[in-house]
């Protein structure tokens, strides 16, 4: 499999990779998107710089969904809005306690 899949395919993978990190790293733990970026590349080809932007693309609908929350500086910041490095959890879900949560 190559880069050049169909866009909902490729968001469909990423969406799948991201999640994956995210369980296995476990609640309260981040991921940098280009851990997502990185492997993928490295499971269908490519250069995992080219994928940054979709990585980033499915971060921004996945956090719209509630699912993951994107965090600069230990803050919770808007994906849509923030420039720079961020990274990504699960996102704690109310009346759960995660090992992030005080």
């Amino acid at each position: 499999m190559s880069l050049h899949l169909p866009d909902d395919l490729l968001a469909a993978r990423i969406r799948e990779c991201v999640l994956d990190l995210l369980d296995q790293r476990g609640p309260g733990h981040s991921i940098c998107p280009s851990e997502a970026a990185r492997a993928l590349a490295v499971r269908f080809g490519g250069r995992w710089q080219d994928l940054m932007r979709p990585v980033r693309t499915v971060a921004i609908a996945l956090a719209q969904a509630g699912r993951i929350e994107a965090i600069q500086h230990e803050t919770v910041v808007n994906l849509d809005e923030v420039r720079g490095p961020v990274r990504l959890r699960l996102r704690c879900l109310p009346g759960r306690r995660n090992s992030y949560a005080a």
